[in-house]
Formats: C-alpha cells, structure tokens, sequence
C-alpha cells in the first residue's frame, strides 16, 4: 500500500509539472523542504512540490512568488468538504512559513526593483477519475468553514473540470499556433507602467481560476486577440465576451478569436454573423470574429 502511495503521488506531481510547462513557468524549485516557524502547526517541515517566482505583469514593481501543492488521488472525489479543508489548510501553513524562510530570502534576492512581494498558493485537487460525472467540486467547497487561525493572501484551487479547461484550451492554442503571450488587461494596479498593454510569456496565476483567459498573437497586420472561456457558448456569452474584448483591445486590433468549451458551427453560425452584425453599426473598421471550441471533433473542425 505504501509503495501504491508513493507511486500515486509521483503520478500526480507529473500531471502537475505538465500543467506547469502549459503555464510557461520555467526555472522552478522542485519538492523543496522548508522549516515550520509556527508552533500551533504541530509540524517541524513543510513540503512544497513546486515554487516559481517571477515580475507581475498585472501589478507594477510586484514579485509573485507562488507555493503549488499537488494532491492527487486515484479514486474519484469522497468525503470532498473533509478532504478538501485538510489540503487547504496544509498548503495555508506552507504558504505562511514559506513567507518567513530562508528559501524565500534567497530566492527574492535575484530580482531587483521590486517594492511589493507577494506569497501565493496554487492547490491541485484532482483525481484520476475519467467519467467527468463528479468534476466540478466548487459547489461542495465553496461554503467550506476554514480554521480561523490560517494565515494567507490568495490561494487558487484547481479541481478536475478547471484542470480540464486548463489543458484543454492552453494546449489547443499552443497547437494552433508557434508563439503566443498571455494579454494582462491595464487596470489602476499596473495603469503606471512605461507600457499601458502588457503582454507576457509567462501565464499570471491570476489567470489560473479566471472564467476567461486572454492571449495576444502577433501578426503581420498586427495583433489578434485570443479569448478561452471555461463556459459553454450562447447568445449572451458571445455577446458579452465580444464586446469586452473590443473595449479593451478595440485601439490596436480588429481579429477576435472567442473559443468556448463547446461549439456546433452548423447550429451556432447564425448566432455568430447576427453578434457581429449588432456590432458592427458603431465601428468604421472591418473586424474580423473567429468563434470555436478548443475541444475539438468533427463536428466544429474547419
């Protein structure tokens, strides 16, 4: 049983390191051990599976260092709200010891010029159940009563159906095309910066839970803005995407390419021509709308 365990968990910080590679996130710290400083842990170490750190792009002059933990199991989901506040708090204490360590000190001294640094956990619970009947957890965890005494900022959690999305999406544009950047909106955060459009080669960790994941692809009549939604297409959706994408990207592109986790051309054409016909009437310039899905068959591969 031990050595299944082992075995198990080596499975999942592999899946893992492959959704890393998606990310782009290079140059990490594997499976590092850090001292606890917090004696109510009852723990002399904390394990992290992977750490990265790199220069926000979202927020001027900010490091991000993010702590990922990899909880893999190879049964489906159980007793998920027991399980799942286990893991949370786990990954909590690693991410408030990891502020206070030497692993960090060392690490932040490679990046210069930055006034603001800020600790992140990434926990990936997930599980090598393949029916896609019981994927989505958010529902059971999200009124989840965590130990008031936990100590963190941010923490993203990745269940089966987002890690789904996640690689589905990312690995149909890593396909589709040689070289890409992930789109950082401007917002009052990074307004101040030399460049009011950011465009990185690193994914944010913002982006990890965002229900939209926006690219920039270059091309010789300039940019074409690329837009994933974890949700499925309608009338509203495209609708709403559409247009938030032209008020923010309206001043340097006119090609919008919107992929949905589902998409039928011989039934959702229409839609798409009447979206653009709507809006079209305020714009002078021809905009060119590509719709799809990132899971493909043959039934929306064109």
């Amino acid at each position: 049983m031990g050595e299944f365990s082992k075995y198990v968990g080596d499975v999942g910080e592999e899946i893992v390191g492959d959704f890393l590679t998606l990310f782009r996130w290079k140059n990490m710290c594997n499976n590092k051990e850090l001292s606890c400083f917090n004696s109510q842990h009852n723990k002399k170490t904390h394990g992290i599976d992977a750490l990265f750190v790199y220069e926000s792009p979202m927020q001027k002059q900010s490091l991000v260092n993010v702590v990922v933990s990899a909880k893999y199991s190879s049964k489906p989901y159980e007793k998920v709200k027991t399980t799942f506040r286990s893991h949370f708090k786990d990954i909590a204490q690693t991410v408030e010891c990891y502020g206070k360590s030497r692993i960090k000190r060392d690490v932040v001294k490679q990046f210069k010029g930055s006034s603001r640094k800020d600790d992140v956990g990434v926990l990936f619970y997930i599980n090598n159940d393949d029916r896609g009947t019981n994927d989505n957890i958010k529902s059971q965890i999200a009124d989840t009563r965590l130990e008031s005494g936990l100590k963190f900022n941010t923490i993203h959690v990745i269940d089966n159906a987002r890690a789904e999305f996640l690689y589905s999406s990312l690995s149909y544009i890593k396909s589709k095309y040689d070289s890409y950047e992930f789109f950082c909106l401007t917002t009052s955060l990074n307004v101040a910066a030399e460049d009011s459009v950011n465009h990185s080669k690193v994914m944010p960790v913002e982006y990890i839970t965002s229900p939209i994941i926006p690219l920039s692809v270059s091309s010789g009549t300039g940019r074409k803005i690329v837009l994933l939604c974890d949700f499925d297409f309608s009338h509203e959706s495209l609708t709403l995407v559409y247009n938030l994408a032209r008020k923010l990207c309206a001043e340097f592109s006119n090609h919008y390419e919107i992929y949905f986790n589902d998409f039928n051309k011989l039934k959702h054409d229409p839609i798409v021509e009447e979206v653009k016909m709507s809006a079209s009437s305020d714009s002078e310039a021809e905009i060119d709308l590509v719709v799809g899905s990132y899971n493909k068959n043959f039934r929306n591969e064109f």
